[in-house]
């Protein structure tokens, strides 16, 4: 280590915070609701400490836009992630998500799931997985 570097192990979780961000689909097709939407392999084992979705185009009504994370095929997720009606964002979500694994270990295999759709107008999903290296 560098003369005035600090060791990844002695930095704070925040300090190491870091985001995968994955695009489900393009950005003009619609959602659709199915299993295995996406499918990627973690870079390194990580701690999730927060999630979130987001969309190009929201949907104007029906159902709330639900979406569902997993390790292994096993949800992490206790509360799902949904998007309001005429909301591009979860972070304005009525009920936030609730992780229930945190733990995601080195090169697991990690797929999202379309648990629900409204209208069929919503577009351009992305996630992001928050957290640190473990």
């Amino acid at each position: 280590i560098a003369a005035g570097a600090v060791a990844l192990a002695e930095m704070s979780n925040d300090a190491k915070r870091q985001v995968i961000a994955i695009a489900v689909g393009d950005e003009v097709t619609p959602i659709v609701i199915g299993t295995g939407a996406v499918t990627f392999r973690t870079p390194y084992a990580f701690t999730l400490t927060d999630v979130r979705a987001s969309l190009t185009t929201a949907q104007a009504s029906g159902s709330i836009l639900t979406v569902d994370i997993n390790e292994g095929g096993t949800t992490v997720l206790s509360t799902k992630i949904t998007l309001d009606n005429t909301e591009k964002t979860s972070t304005t979500a009525a009920t936030a998500p609730v992780i229930s694994d945190s733990a995601l270990a080195d090169d697991a295999e990690i797929t999202v799931d379309i648990d629900q759709v409204g209208d069929g107008t919503a577009a351009g999903l992305k996630i992001y997985l928050i957290g640190y290296q473990a």
